[in-house]
């Protein structure tokens, strides 16, 4: 055990640099304090669920907190190829660890980074977030399982996106695209029930539109019987793809 958390170490290190911390707390509260505040008085307060009706502003501050288990997501891609490009990726493995050890301990520290993350843009959106926040038992286990859910899934969709590319760079490009169509088809900047019908259909199967619903129900109260269905949807694609993630991963060749 004290081996493997030594890995998971390495690991938040490498990844806790100045620009990626940068990027994974600014551009949420970019979202937050600009295009929230510049849109609240054009878009109406509207209804999430459960009789609860809150302003743009808040809408998306709730939505723009998610936002961060996509950006640690993608760190867990961008670590196993810098691993791969330098060689530290047959280095650990002629250690004492194994491919099993390596691969969860990235997704550990995702989680780690992820939800640590979260709390660090939450507190800095409280201003915004504070006077709705009604916290319970139940809204809290919401909030941590839709966290959990949602980085789990996108960890493990940078990890296998990473294996199946051929080099960093078009790793990066493609995880940057694939970042826009999650980001632009979820409900973190409007209610999907409101988009147009192409984009509701693609929304359904977004897992970050379900890990944005689920964190506001949580973070407002506003439970409804549809939550828990999307709870089941986000954990059935959270463990596929992490199952895809470890058998694409088990095909690297040393």
């Amino acid at each position: 055990m004290n081996i493997y958390l030594r890995l998971v170490y390495r690991n938040l290190r490498a990844n806790l640099d100045r620009a990626s911390l940068f990027f994974e707390l600014i551009f949420p509260l970019f979202f937050i304090f600009v295009q929230g505040f510049g849109l609240n008085g054009i878009v109406p307060p509207f209804e999430i669920g459960n009789g609860r009706v809150i302003s743009y502003s808040l809408f998306l501050a709730a939505g723009a907190v998610t936002l961060t288990v996509i950006n640690g997501g993608t760190n867990a891609g961008t670590q196993l190829w810098f691993d791969r490009k330098n060689g530290m990726f047959e280095q650990i493995l002629m250690g004492p660890f194994t491919r099993a050890q390596y691969i969860l301990s990235i997704i550990f520290a995702t989680l780690i980074i992820g939800v640590a993350g979260s709390l660090l843009v939450f507190l800095f959106a409280f201003p915004v977030l504070g006077a709705s926040f009604n916290p319970s038992l139940s809204g809290v286990l919401t909030i941590a399982a839709a966290l959990f859910l949602g980085t789990v899934f996108f960890g493990a969709f940078a990890i296998a996106l990473s294996v199946a590319l051929k080099s960093s760079e078009t790793f990066q490009i493609v995880s940057t695209f694939a970042f826009f169509i999650f980001l632009f088809t979820s409900s973190v900047f409007f209610p999907a029930t409101s988009a147009p019908s192409a984009i509701q259909v693609a929304s359904l199967a977004n897992p970050l539109t379900y890990t944005t619903d689920i964190f506001r129900a949580g973070l407002f109260d506003a439970m409804t019987p549809t939550v828990s269905l999307e709870l089941g949807i986000l954990a059935l694609e959270a463990v596929v793809m992490f199952a895809i993630a470890v058998i694409v991963f088990h095909r690297i060749r040393v």
